[in-house]
């Protein structure tokens, strides 16, 4: 019976260790691809940068940052669109984020054939 505690809380142990380190390396990688999609992103790499941060919204989905990082690089590709709903879906996460805000702002005065004229001053 004593043995059976014991491998009991062993078990425990290892378990508790595993998610600890599964934590650590969700972490380590989510680093990774955001270093690497923004060293991509600064050399003009931009296909390179969205994947990295395709990777990094898996891992932290939803994370304001990361979808103003896709936004602007589907912007960079063509892709205004999708670049959009990602600037917006950014703010409306985070709408006290002033550079998440003030790049909407910028988009939205960059491509104002998206919105109306209204829009494109301010962002609610």
């Amino acid at each position: 019976m004593n043995l059976t505690k014991h491998s009991a809380a062993a078990v425990s142990v290892v378990l508790a260790v595993l998610t600890l380190a599964a934590g650590c390396g969700h972490r380590a990688g989510l680093d990774d691809y955001r270093d690497f999609a923004h060293r991509a992103a600064q050399a003009g790499l931009w296909r390179e940068a969205l994947d990295r941060w395709q990777r990094a919204d898996e891992l932290a989905h939803e994370d304001p940052g990361i979808l103003n990082n896709l936004a602007v690089a589907h912007e960079a590709l063509g892709d205004t669109l999708l670049a959009q709903a990602l600037y917006e879906r950014a703010v409306a996460l985070d709408p006290d984020d002033d550079e998440l805000r003030d790049n909407l702002l910028a988009f939205r005065k960059a491509h104002p054939e998206l919105y109306p004229p209204e829009e494109t001053d301010e962002v609610d």
